[in-house]
């Protein structure tokens, strides 16, 4: 066989017997397939050799596909105690402190595993469920926080120079207005924390606690309600207040802000204009507040910033208030479709808009996708079923299409490969199954592999859907990227060489 007459499809038949006779066997990066049923073989197994912790992932990895997660998390968290940093270790410990409710152990799991892991839609899906978890989070302290109000009121403990702004209580006949109170909350938010001075709290935080104290936007002006929720988010200031319309286009708000350790005001705020004017309004009660009650000064810079965070039409600020109270509510299709809006009747001016349509997205994405399909995902991108092609060394190994093809392929041997038209340098192989080898046939010859899952409306390619109809297109040279670092037991390096005309390479 000449080098000229072996085309790519064969280049990867060829690398399937080389890989064969390397006998590179699985690693972490390339676990053999488990499911529950190879429980009680994987239990023994382990019993036999405790120290393997590839044989530990592999038993966790079983137990969770047969829901057994309190044996799964001890399993995994053991396997990663012992030194076992892989990919699927884990995520997988993740998945199950996901579905043990363990919001914070799963935070942490996901995290180390986004430094480690090798499938970018499986990293990606992981990024957006990070969001959600957050939010599980947060809502979890909010419960600790009321279980354990009197502890909290009776140490007094705050942030100093913190400050909660709470949504504005509405006083108005006109429905329509209500979501200004959303609205507005977040962007003096936004404002508040342009000063480098302060700590102010994340909308997402107050609202949760406000959420598990079941109030209603009745409640949010109250002082007492104030002074409740700012000590058990240890804030030092609670910025709460009314929003009171007069007729179709006038506009008030009335803002108190509660010094909490003191339990009183530290001082009141009033400020009215027209409905165009609302922005002008709202950036005067920030700068008023920050400057006369919280005596701090705003740097020219800073108070530049605060009035330059505005939109322009009001009927996109009122979307926008819409979408954060669906989102709020859970209703992320909706909120979606809010949000949407405000960002099509004002395009590309006010990045909360975006900020909220990215939560949004990765909120959707996350509640509908199980942790069954995220392992499936993990699955079929070869996470934790295929081997691994590292990034290519910065050396070369001698010219493989000079040894005859039809020699032996043993262990230890590199040899029999010709291709045309490609260079690859130092090709690094490590626990390769057949998959893997074919994803080598895709670099040559692109043929892109698509792989679906229902991601939600948009977790990444942002799909109004939510079916399972959206293609994800792996990258293989994103992907050869994505493992730089990954080594193994076994290597082989191979340079496939241009032959060009009169010889020259």
């Amino acid at each position: 066989m000449t080098p000229m007459n072996l085309d790519p499809r064969s280049l990867a038949r060829r690398l399937v017997v080389l890989a064969a006779g390397l006998g590179l066997s699985a690693c972490a990066g390339g676990l053999p397939e488990v499911g529950p049923v190879d429980v009680p073989r994987l239990e023994q197994e382990v019993s036999a050799s405790p120290e393997n912790t590839d044989l530990q992932v592999q038993l966790g990895m079983a137990q969770f596909k047969a829901a057994d997660y309190e044996a799964a998390r001890t399993t995994l968290q053991g396997a990663v105690d012992g030194g076992n940093e892989s990919g699927p270790a884990l995520l997988y410990l993740g998945l199950v402190q996901e579905e043990l409710e363990d919001w914070s152990a799963a935070r942490e799991a996901y995290n180390r595993y986004l430094t480690l892991g090798h499938s970018s839609p499986v990293r990606a899906a992981v990024r957006g469920r990070l969001t959600m978890i957050g939010r599980n989070l947060l809502r979890t302290q909010a419960q600790q926080a009321l279980a354990q109000e009197q502890e909290i009121t009776a140490t007094g403990q705050i942030q100093r120079q913190s400050v909660a702004v709470l949504p504005l209580g509405f006083n108005s006949d006109n429905e329509d207005l209500e979501p200004l109170i959303y609205a507005l909350s977040d962007m003096m938010i936004t404002d508040f924390k342009v000063s480098n001075a302060l700590v102010v709290l994340e909308r997402a935080q107050v609202q949760t606690l406000l959420d598990e104290m079941a109030l209603t936007s009745a409640g949010y002006a109250d002082a007492a309600t104030g002074a409740r929720a700012g000590r058990m988010l240890r804030a030092e200031y609670v910025v709460q207040g009314v929003l009171t319309t007069f007729g179709n286009d006038d506009l008030q708000t009335d803002a108190d802000i509660l010094n909490v350790p003191n339990t009183r005001s530290a001082g009141q705020i009033s400020e009215s204009a027209a409905l165009e004017q609302l922005f002008d309004m709202e950036k005067q009660i920030v700068i008023r507040t920050i400057r006369e009650v919280l005596g701090v000064e705003l740097t020219p810079a800073e108070e530049q910033a605060i009035l330059e965070n505005r939109m322009q039409n009001v009927l996109a600020f009122l979307a926008y208030g819409r979408g954060l109270r669906r989102l709020d509510e859970g209703d992320f299709e909706g909120a979606r479709t809010e949000l949407e809006l405000a960002a099509s009747l004002e395009p590309g001016t006010f990045r909360g808009t975006q900020v909220a349509l990215a939560e949004t997205a990765a909120l959707e994405s996350a509640s509908r996708t199980s942790t069954t399909e995220l392992a499936s995902l993990a699955d079929a991108t070869g996470e934790t079923t295929a081997g691994v092609l590292g990034p290519p060394s910065a050396t070369t190994t001698e010219d493989l299409s000079r040894i005859p093809p039809d020699r032996p392929v043993g262990a230890g041997a590199t040899d029999g490969l010709e291709t045309t038209g490609i260079r690859t340098t130092g090709i690094r192989m490590t626990g390769i199954r057949m998959n893997t080898l074919s994803n080598v046939a895709e670099g040559v010859d692109p043929t892109p592999t698509a792989l679906t899952l229902g991601l939600g409306s948009g977790e990444m390619g942002r799909n109004a859907t939510g079916e399972q109809t959206e293609p994800t297109t792996r990258d293989p040279i994103q992907e050869v990227r994505d493992q730089e670092g990954v080594t193994g037991s076994a290597q082989a390096q191979i340079r496939i060489v241009i032959q060009r005309p009169g010889g020259e390479q």
